[in-house]
């Protein structure tokens, strides 16, 4: 799933530069509204991957302190 996410995100930053140049380009025009309505979604998009991809190391820190906590281990002093 990770490695989906992180390609997904990989390949929408490429499309969105062209699409932004389309954009500009066409600036004022029914061409360049409905490219301004994609990349909109483009960039929903964009953020929603980079967002998970921001948030994971930290959820999956948190889930390993749980199972810890679960299972009794002491936990570790932080930095270590």
């Amino acid at each position: 799933m990770t490695r989906t996410i992180r390609l997904v995100h990989r390949w929408l930053a490429p499309v969105f530069l062209v699409l932004l140049i389309a954009v500009l380009s066409t600036q004022g025009s029914a061409v360049g509204l409905t490219l301004q309505r994609v990349q909109q979604l483009l960039m929903l998009g964009f953020a929603l991957s980079g967002a998970v991809m921001f948030a994971q190391p930290y959820w999956l820190k948190w889930r390993r302190g749980q199972r810890r906590a679960a299972e009794g281990e002491p936990r570790r002093a932080a930095g270590r």
